[in-house]
């Protein structure tokens, strides 16, 4: 079961849509193409079973802050150029 800012490292797929999630922010990304069919219903309801979950998560949040700040990331040289 998906249970959003738990586990930093857990990843769930909804066909090439991913959600990764982190203890500090759930990243979504990728692509889900949803039909008008039974297929696309199904992919639809998935896709909204993981957001109200993360909806509920922040809502019962009770110091939620304004804004979360990553530390800056460095950047690396690519050992194979």
């Amino acid at each position: 079961m998906f249970k959003p800012f738990e586990n930093g490292t857990e990843s769930h797929a909804i066909h090439d849509l991913t959600l990764e999630n982190q203890l500090d922010q759930v990243s979504i990304y990728g692509n889900l193409q949803i039909g008008k069919d039974q297929a696309g219903l199904a992919a639809a309801k998935a896709l909204q079973t993981y957001l109200n979950a993360i909806v509920a998560t922040l809502e019962a949040e009770p110091d939620l802050p304004e804004q979360i700040i990553h530390a800056a990331t460095q950047d690396v040289e690519n050992p194979f150029l």
